[in-house]
């Protein structure tokens, strides 16, 4: 697979959509007060030149998350972006307010989420007009190939492996960076760790949404699998984490770089789960382009 975007169209390219990312985010910001929304208070003085400045490294993170998608992703212009963008928001608007609501006080978490659906949108947009199809293949082609060797049965099967992976993979690597960051969670108090009771049944719903959201970009990829888990992997991390963490320069900094490296961890290991689960076994057929 050839995506024909060289090393230097990549720098430029990810320069734009990091710019449309940060200009979408103050145009979701404005949409969230003028909704007279809550948004997450920010723990201590607020540098509002540097949370500005932030945004675009934020915006970099998301751009390369999404663009590793987008190569590898079949599909018109706007059936990518629609892809792109629902996979962006489900995931960081939604989970991670989700997430917010459990780990930290800060509030509004209905506001960020609101927030966040603009960035999204525009951010996906760019991705998806400037990092181009790898093939002629049709989406709709796609699907319509791999429902069609879809067995009730077998398929419902993989769901489930699915949606009870992610949950154990992060409470996995979850517990391997406890001990490293458990004492800054007590130390502070905008954090806290809810109890397991809490923290599954969220997990198995978070789960489900990242599953919904995974399923179309596996089903619409041209490419081998191991670009797939890369791809899926990074898009996953930037989404889940990594984005934000670039921005929350409240927090300590031992904190932004073990959580990043652990949610990059996860991220692979559970892409990697969901491509074995759902694509092609080796040797068997594809589509014809």
């Amino acid at each position: 697979m050839s995506s024909g975007i060289s090393p230097v169209s990549w720098l430029w390219k990810l320069a734009v959509c990091s710019v449309v990312y940060a200009t979408g985010a103050v145009l979701g910001g404005m949409l969230a007060m003028a909704l007279a929304l809550e948004l997450p208070r920010i723990p201590g003085p607020v540098d509002q030149a540097l949370q500005g400045i932030m945004l675009f490294p934020a915006g970099l993170v998301y751009s390369i998350g999404l663009a590793a998608i987008a190569i590898g992703l079949v599909g018109r212009w706007w059936q990518r972006w629609l892809i792109l963008a629902t996979f962006l928001f489900v995931i960081n608007g939604i989970g991670n307010s989700i997430e917010g609501t459990l780990f930290t006080t800060l509030g509004g978490q209905v506001g960020a989420a609101v927030a966040f659906l603009v960035p999204s949108v525009t951010c996906a947009f760019a991705v998806a007009l400037l990092f181009p199809t790898p093939s002629g293949v049709r989406l709709a082609q796609k699907f319509s190939w791999f429902f069609a060797r879809s067995k009730l049965v077998p398929f419902a099967g993989r769901v489930l492996i699915a949606i009870l992976a992610f949950p154990v993979i992060y409470l996995v690597f979850g517990g391997i960076v406890a001990p490293i960051v458990v004492p800054y969670y007590e130390a502070l108090d905008f954090l806290k760790i809810p109890p397991l009771s809490t923290l599954i049944p969220v997990a198995h719903a978070r789960s489900v949404l990242l599953l919904l959201v995974s399923l179309p970009i596996i089903i619409g990829w041209e490419g081998s699998r191991a670009r797939l888990i890369l791809g899926l992997g990074l898009g996953h991390a930037a989404a889940v984490g990594v984005g934000g963490l670039v921005q929350a320069t409240f927090f300590p900094s031992v904190l932004r770089w073990v959580h990043g490296i652990e949610i990059f961890a996860d991220s692979l290991v559970y892409a990697w789960v969901l491509v074995l689960l759902f694509t092609i076994k080796p040797g068997e057929s594809a589509p014809a382009g």
